[in-house]
């Protein structure tokens, strides 16, 4: 039986194990080095952690190697599923290039429905593409302030602020991923999508059609 002639509750997979891996390790490394370079950055009148600088320094150290070793590690015990997510996310069409500009027009005002979408929608998959270079951005500027007493001063203080812009550049990406994973209705359903790796097939027919007709012309089965 096809994933599009199973009962519309029927669940469908829509991430694979080295998927969820690499989500989850990466949300709990960032929420390590987001919280200890909270610590290491504030001044030392409202500083909780002053007196163990040196443990946060270290646990933040720590956490950016791990955050550096996750994606190799991953690739490399699940090389489909993570060849798979980038082969989906990094593909734009037309039809990604139409769901960007009408998404941003309230649902009463658009004249025509939003383009149908593949297993990620183009804000998933542009969302994923700016956190990659972001996480880029913060492992050459932090190797560049750990390096710091090294090289000149110059450079290790634009390493230092180019950090700290990129905290503050990611921060309304992670609240705005929050809100539409747990606290939008339309959206709340692919949170099931992340924790087990399945959604529901009627969800996924509403939000990502050119998926399920692609999964329905292979064959493939819903669980």
């Amino acid at each position: 039986m096809s994933a599009l002639s199973a009962p519309a509750r029927r669940l469908v997979r829509r991430f694979g194990t080295g998927e969820l891996v690499l989500h989850w390790g990466y949300a709990v490394l960032f929420a390590v080095l987001l919280l200890t370079g909270l610590g290491l950055y504030l001044p030392p009148g409202q500083n909780p952690v002053l007196a163990r600088r040196e443990l946060v320094r270290e646990i933040h150290l720590d956490a950016a190697i791990g955050l550096l070793l996750l994606p190799v590690l991953v690739a490399g015990a699940w090389p489909r599923s993570v060849a798979g997510f980038w082969h989906d996310v990094e593909r734009f069409d037309a039809d990604d290039a139409g769901w960007l500009r009408r998404v941003v027009v309230p649902r009463r005002l658009r004249r025509r429905p939003l383009p149908s979408q593949d297993r990620f929608n183009a804000g998933q998959k542009l969302n994923s593409i700016v956190v990659a270079a972001a996480t880029v951005g913060f492992i050459v500027t932090g190797c560049l302030m750990w390096q710091g007493e090294h090289l000149p001063t110059s450079l290790s203080e634009a390493a230092d602020s180019w950090h700290i812009w990129l905290m503050l550049a990611m921060l309304p990406l992670i609240a705005g991923h929050l809100v539409l994973s747990l606290l939008l209705p339309s959206t709340r359903p692919a949170m099931r999508g992340i924790i087990t790796g399945r959604v529901r097939l009627d969800f996924a027919r509403r939000r990502h059609a050119k998926w399920t007709a692609r999964m329905a012309e292979r064959g493939e089965p819903a669980d």
